[in-house]
């Protein structure tokens, strides 16, 4: 840990910044997974504002993995890993080569801190957090048993993949220093876990400067989409995965399409679940509306936008799951690009953006909140929209990031 000073005003006043090495543990591949993480936003940040170093291990064989090669200012730790088309598998059959690359990286370097936010590979940075003394944060971005089950197919190896992925995670909690949730529900779950544990909720945030409205025309031309310019485009963008209900939105679809409404579906983003995709085609090709759904697959940041403003309305068509409990990043980028949002009804996000969104449980309230939005009713205010976008900038979480990083350095 080194030490460097930021000045201040003219009278000199000045602020102390210690300069951490952070190993990470991230939860996928940063390098070459399709959907750029949070953490990669909130590290860019740190490394810019604090001068931050970060050393973090990859998955370069890991199923998620792609042809991507992101470019960022991290040392890479790698390991000589084997390929498995199941992610489970995949690290529990790599447990030693990575117990054995983070054992002799910190033996020789320099860490001051363990931030890891994974499952098993988790479980192994704890245990040698605590042979070698190094203070842990534990990223709970997601919760894990919930998650992992969506690699799975089968009542019995789910029930099996949600009990050991429990087991871990209650571990990897428990011996951790702190805890970052991105949601007030993540942390109510891990007081059941540990009552004295350090939370600290720190949630997603959006990058204002690429996230911005443009005319949906120009959006259609960009992407070479121009014959849906007169079309009425729903758009779904993240992971596309078996926490998601389509169903709804594909019955009110059909009901739309019967008033006389040329309206389409984009989905956007990246499926874990090999089954999933398949099982959303059938479900529309089921209901009657096959031919109104897209499907583009995930794309970088830089083209997201585009889709983003193409589209009249955002979906997030989540279920009753806790680890759909979030600040999902498509509700802030929407909000940016001034477009209309629509939501299942979750807690979380009602009270975090019940003036932003409209919600919906039902075909017949997702068909009158599309209806209000279609018609072009304003998505909100002007100072709402800022409001919201300055209490979710990345600049102002990873700020928060960092003195949570300094406290448990400090407390260890």
């Amino acid at each position: 840990m080194q030490i460097h000073s930021i000045d201040g005003n003219a009278t000199s006043d000045f602020q102390v910044v210690y300069m951490f090495n952070v190993l990470l543990i991230p939860v996928n591949d940063l390098i070459s997974h399709p959907v750029e993480t949070r953490f990669i936003s909130i590290a860019k940040k740190m490394i810019e504002k604090y001068q931050v170093n970060f050393l973090v291990l990859r998955y370069k064989k890991i199923p998620t993995a792609s042809e991507l090669e992101r470019k960022l200012d991290f040392k890479s730790i790698e390991f000589k890993d084997f390929a498995f088309g199941n992610m489970g598998l995949y690290y529990a059959m790599n447990s030693g080569p990575i117990l054995l690359t983070l054992s002799k990286l910190l033996r020789k370097e320099k860490i001051d801190i363990i931030i890891h936010a994974n499952v098993l590979p988790s479980t192994i940075a704890v245990q040698l957090g605590k042979i070698f003394h190094k203070p842990l944060i534990y990223d709970f971005q997601d919760y894990f048993p919930e998650s992992a089950i969506s690699y799975v197919k089968g009542g019995l190896l789910k029930s099996v993949t949600y009990g050991l992925t429990s087991c871990l995670t209650r571990f990897n909690i428990k011996y951790s220093d702190a805890i970052v949730t991105v949601t007030n529900a993540h942390k109510d779950k891990i007081r059941e876990y540990d009552s004295n544990k350090l939370i600290k909720v720190i949630p997603n945030g959006v990058d204002t400067i690429l996230f911005k409205p443009i005319p949906k025309y120009e959006a259609l031309r960009k992407l070479g989409l121009e014959e849906f310019n007169d079309k009425t485009i729903l758009i779904y963008f993240g992971s596309i995965d078996p926490w998601l209900d389509f169903s709804t939105v594909f019955k009110t679809m059909k009901r739309l399409g019967k008033k006389g409404f040329d309206i389409f579906l984009f989905l956007v983003g990246f499926c874990h679940s090999k089954y999933y995709v398949k099982e959303i085609k059938e479900t529309a090709d089921r209901i009657g509306v096959g031919e109104r759904l897209k499907i583009f697959g995930p794309v970088p940041q830089d083209k997201l936008v585009y889709y983003v403003n193409a589209s009249d309305v955002v979906l997030v068509p989540y279920k009753p799951l806790l680890k759909n409990q979030a600040v999902p990043l498509k509700i802030l980028e929407s909000i940016a690009c001034n477009k209309s949002v629509c939501s299942t009804k979750l807690p979380e996000i009602i009270s975090r953006f019940k003036d932003a969104v409209t919600f919906y449980s039902s075909e017949e309230e997702l068909e009158n909140a599309l209806l209000k939005h279609i018609e072009g009713e304003a998505p909100m205010s002007s100072d709402k929209k800022k409001e919201i976008l300055g209490k979710y900038s990345w600049d102002n979480i990873a700020s928060s990031y960092y003195d949570l990083i300094a406290e448990t350095v400090s407390n260890y």
